[in-house]
């Protein structure tokens, strides 16, 4: 009796860690893949998003006094960059190149090695494949670091939607 009930346990417990990973990266800063620009909240409070009219990437926006750090790694920008619907789905960081070390390190550490690598121009670029997440880093020779994290959220809801099809 005790070695099927210790048998159960292991087995829960296998299976809860496994569920837990194979959930993926569900949100940036606790803002989910998917949510509403208007309905995004924050320990009680509604986020206010700017739209940061530098940016050359489209429906980009910033929030006022947002966290500049990302574990030890010093940032100069994040951007939150909604689809058409106003739906989040990509985050955008950037960082100067004495901190690149860190930030391949912090990816590393908790999704493994990089899956793909190129060189294009003047960048070396490096992507980690997270589920339906997409981490790609990219070195700028002499310039900085860009992070962009891109979820397939809409890819999903999309696939939903032409697989449930009743019209004919």
């Amino acid at each position: 009796m005790q070695k099927l009930l210790l048998a159960t346990l292991l087995l829960g417990l296998a299976y809860t860690g496994f569920s837990a990973e194979s959930q993926g990266v569900l949100d940036f800063r606790n803002i989910f893949w998917g949510t509403p620009k208007d309905s995004v909240w924050r320990d009680g409070k509604k986020l206010n998003f700017e739209k940061d009219r530098n940016s050359l990437i489209k429906n980009a926006y910033t929030l006022t006094n947002d966290d500049l750090m990302l574990g030890a790694v010093k940032l100069d920008k994040v951007l939150y960059i909604f689809n058409d619907e106003n739906r989040f789905y990509k985050v955008f960081l950037q960082g100067s190149l004495e901190q690149l070390e860190q930030m391949k390190f912090i990816l590393t550490y908790k999704f493994g090695d990089f899956r793909n690598e190129s060189y294009v121009d003047d960048s070396h670029i490096m992507q980690w494949l997270v589920k339906d997440v997409t981490f790609t880093l990219k070195e700028i020779t002499k310039a900085r670091f860009e992070l962009t994290i891109e979820s397939s959220w809409q890819a999903n809801e999309d696939y939903k939607k032409n697989t449930s099809v009743d019209d004919f």
